[in-house]
């Protein structure tokens, strides 16, 4: 059952935020990362090592978003900085 959690604006507009208790990834590095016609692809994997000793990298999430959000994100990562 998804409970409603707050609400963001985007523009003009107030969006209900639903959480589902959706369990967090763990990602270590990009495995993708491309911008073309206005669109951000970004893919991110999680590296793991079987009892082998043979390292993997396990892709976990797949974005694909604006430039303009991509963008957000890239200046709200760089706010943490500071």
């Amino acid at each position: 059952m998804a409970r409603t959690v707050g609400k963001i604006k985007d523009g003009d507009d107030w969006l209900v935020i639903f959480d589902e208790n959706i369990k967090p990834l763990h990602v270590d590095i990009f495995t993708e990362l491309f911008h073309e016609e206005g669109l951000v692809r970004m893919s991110f994997a999680a590296v793991t090592q079987h009892g082998d000793g043979a390292k993997k990298a396990d892709v976990v999430v797949s974005l694909r978003m604006s430039e303009d959000l991509a963008f957000s994100l890239c200046r709200a990562l760089r706010a943490l900085q500071e």
